[in-house]
């Protein structure tokens, strides 16, 4: 019996092939490996939100990935936007600045969520080598392309085959964000997570308004076994991360681990779902590894959770996605036994970002180097600036195979500095 989920009219696509069945109906048609297959396999470019115009780092990847410069045809899929057409438009001239052949409006949104099985979509769908989500808000994307129960539509299944072929997903900010085939955040600041936790959108306790809310169909399913978030050190995400994991890590669609995607960076992912996969860093900023694999939840009136690991990586950084193996870029050496400051920091108000001041490290990213670029300790602490209750955020950068790695540049602030197995206690303080 054929699923009828799985059926679409016949496509006249020259580069497809299907398998006729009867009545002039085909299964979804076999899609050929593209040519950039056989370097990168499965792709994905996942930014984090703020992309500048002149980030040809990253631009020149995720057309790289897509075939390269005059030969890339990139969808883009603008959804999560309050103004699908004016953002297509931004994105096909900067796509087309950069060098692309073709940058074509998939035009699904929430406002033409029929086009899901419109043949000319689909086709259309199947013409790309590359996909390209902007941002807004991750929740329409998600209202967009899945049925209420979460159930694929033609348009999503469309897109996994292309992805499968070797087109690459790409996005920033929501259009990272939903890429996830776990629980997908929508919303939620890190200390209101810290003291509501997280709830599925269809179970929220409105007496909580505060709380994390999440989507209980999860993501788009992409990139698998991973929560994403982005805009991350930037908003101090990281409590609501540990958090979101701690809650749904034993649900059906949870996971111990994390990936939150800081501004204007991108972790560039190549042949994914097979041992082979990794993420490389590009851009200005990072990105941060959450592992709860070990974690403990401490009884306690408010949350308390031991033994969260977390790395952090920057430019040139490479992880294996298969088991967190890191290797850091050959631009940076060691810190251990070359530290520059004698004293670790500490911060009384550890979530705040760097929005007002793009030149200095964010607290929670400030406070975690440190304790690898200091002489005489290798552990301090922050605290929330919320208070009733204060959280304190334990971290240690002893033990566990934790290490401190740096590009020296002219100050702390502007060192490329990541690290690994960072070692993180979260309770009232």
């Amino acid at each position: 019996m054929i699923l009828l989920a799985t059926v679409i009219t016949v496509l006249t696509c020259s580069r497809i092939a299907g398998y006729l069945l009867q009545d002039g109906v085909y299964l979804r048609p076999v899609v050929p490996k593209l040519p950039q297959y056989s370097l990168y396999g499965k792709s994905m470019v996942l930014v984090g939100g703020h992309l500048w115009d002149n980030n040809t780092e990253v631009y020149d990847t995720i057309i790289r990935l897509a075939g390269g410069k005059g030969v890339a045809k990139i969808g883009i899929i603008n959804a999560a936007s309050a103004d699908p057409i004016g953002g297509y438009q931004f994105y096909r001239d900067q796509f087309l600045k950069y060098g692309v052949l073709e940058a074509n409006r998939i035009p699904v949104d929430l406002n033409h969520t029929t086009n899901n099985a419109k043949q000319e979509v689909l086709e259309l769908i199947y013409n790309q080598t590359g996909f390209f989500f902007g941002g807004g808000d991750q929740a329409r994307v998600i209202q967009s392309f899945l049925g209420t129960l979460g159930d694929f539509s033609q348009a999503l299944l469309a897109l996994h085959q292309m992805f499968e072929s070797g087109a690459v997903i790409s996005g920033t900010s929501a259009g990272t964000t939903c890429q996830t085939a776990n629980y997908m955040i929508k919303s939620g600041v890190s200390y209101d997570s810290l003291l509501y936790g997280s709830f599925p959108d269809h179970e929220l306790d409105h007496s909580r308004r505060d709380a994390m809310v999440y989507s209980s169909l999860g993501g788009l399913g992409f990139m698998k076994g991973y929560v994403l978030d982005t805009h991350f050190s930037q908003r101090g995400r990281e409590g609501r991360m540990i958090r979101m994991l701690s809650d749904t890590r034993s649900l059906a669609k949870g996971s111990n681990y994390g990936i939150g995607v800081d501004e204007n960076t991108a972790l560039v992912v190549t042949h994914a779902d097979t041992n082979r996969a990794s993420g490389e860093v590009i851009g200005a900023s990072g990105i941060s590894v959450f592992d709860l694999s070990k974690a403990r939840i401490q009884q306690s009136a408010y949350f308390h959770i031991n033994d969260v690991y977390m790395t952090y990586l920057t430019h040139g950084d490479v992880i294996r996605l298969s088991d967190r193996s890191v290797t850091f870029s050959a631009q940076k050496s060691q810190m251990a036994g070359h530290e520059n400051y004698d004293d670790v920091l500490t911060s009384d108000d550890v979530f705040y970002g760097s929005k007002s001041d793009s030149s200095r490290k964010p607290e929670f990213v400030r406070m975690a180097t440190s304790v690898f670029d200091a002489r005489n300790s290798r552990q301090t602490h922050g605290l929330t600036y919320e208070t009733n209750p204060r959280f304190r955020v334990d971290v240690s950068g002893s033990g566990h195979d934790a290490e401190g790695w740096v590009e020296r540049k002219h100050s702390f602030h502007s060192d490329i500095s990541s690290y690994k197995n960072l070692h993180v206690n979260i309770y009232e303080g």
